[in-house]
């Protein structure tokens, strides 16, 4: 049980530091690709390693699925780590906005080849203590990482430029390499691999799981994405720039605050916690049409409350849901069916 403790929190670090670089990448992705005058039509492309990103954690599932073994499932997760935490501290190294735009499309390939499978790695360690209890731990250190990295390239930023603040992202993507690895390492053979045909995975998945991946992509068709959010909040003068920016801090604050908390109740309630979400996300929508200024910040809370619940809560039912040997398969759809429903 300790070994289990232990890789749980390894899982959850690097996940903090692959934020940090993930973070910090993005945060100021529009303001770089601007510095490289990148013509405004390619800026779009980015959005093309969201969709493969997107078809990726079908596709890592499907790998995990068939070839049935903990290889595979930490390789699936090595290699994706691995591509996020190299490709933006390469963005140190170019002059040239083509392939600026291919390392930030790059980096959304590794998290779409890298979730599922690390997310069926982290229900079965985090099992001792509570699977909702353990996305909800492993969904707060997310955001610190989240939070920390933008401030690290701000200071950047202010050193050195665009140059220094991608190369200091390299030291927490190192680390977190560093520590999947070592991860690997100390729990080698993963329990929730069966080697089985994709077929026959379908088959057994019954449906209960479809019911379930059904009414989470409804959740996803009908939670409002922050850019859209953040674009009418400007559009109706609810906001000015700055409160946009501290309204979205304050999303990721309520995020990472309610993370344990949703955990904790979805331990004890199981799948009532889950009604929380469209809840929210219905009431974030009424008092964003509103057009209330009074109301503006506190609709972010809500969107954040949703935000944090589709990282932890939803990931963590789905051990409830499908047998331990069609998680890999699982986790793929039900990440491949709320991201399309959600673009």
């Amino acid at each position: 049980m300790k070994r289990l403790l232990l890789v749980f929190l390894m899982l959850s670090f690097v996940s903090l530091l692959a934020d940090i670089v993930y973070e910090g990448g993005r945060s100021v992705s529009g303001a770089f690709l601007e510095y490289l005058n990148t013509p405004q039509i390619m800026v779009g492309w980015i959005g093309v390693g969201e969709f493969l990103g997107t078809l990726l954690r079908f596709l890592s599932g499907v790998i995990a699925t068939t070839l049935g073994s903990s290889s595979a499932l930490w390789g699936l997760t090595i290699v994706g780590y691995t591509i996020t935490c190299l490709s933006i501290p390469m963005l140190a190294l170019t002059s040239s906005w083509q392939l600026a735009v291919l390392l930030y499309a790059l980096d959304r390939v590794g998290k779409g080849l890298r979730t599922p499978a690390r997310d069926v790695i982290l229900s079965e360690v985090a099992e001792p203590m509570g699977v909702g209890k353990g996305f909800g731990v492993h969904e707060l250190l997310d955001q610190v990482g989240a939070f920390i990295g933008p401030i690290i390239v701000v200071a950047g930023l202010s050193l050195g430029g665009y140059s220094l603040a991608f190369k200091i992202l390299l030291v927490p993507g190192v680390l977190a390499i560093a520590l999947i690895s070592l991860s690997a390492v100390m729990y080698p053979r993963v329990r929730s691999v069966v080697k089985k045909s994709v077929g026959a995975g379908f088959r057994q998945l019954g449906a209960g799981f479809w019911v379930y991946t059904a009414s989470i992509s409804l959740l996803g068709l009908g939670f409002i994405h922050w850019s859209i959010a953040s674009y009418l909040y400007k559009a109706w003068g609810l906001l000015s720039d700055v409160e946009v920016g501290l309204s979205y801090t304050l999303a990721m604050l309520v995020d990472a605050l309610v993370a344990v908390p949703l955990g904790v109740l979805y331990d004890k309630y199981s799948f009532k916690t889950l009604l929380a979400l469209p809840l929210s996300s219905t009431l974030f929508a009424l008092l964003l049409s509103l057009r209330l200024r009074t109301l503006a910040f506190a609709s972010s809370i809500l969107w954040g409350i949703v935000m944090s619940g589709e990282e932890s809560i939803v990931r963590a039912a789905l051990v409830r849901v499908v047998d331990r040997s069609l998680r890999p398969l699982a986790y793929g759809l039900v990440s491949l069916f709320f991201g399309l429903a959600w673009m």
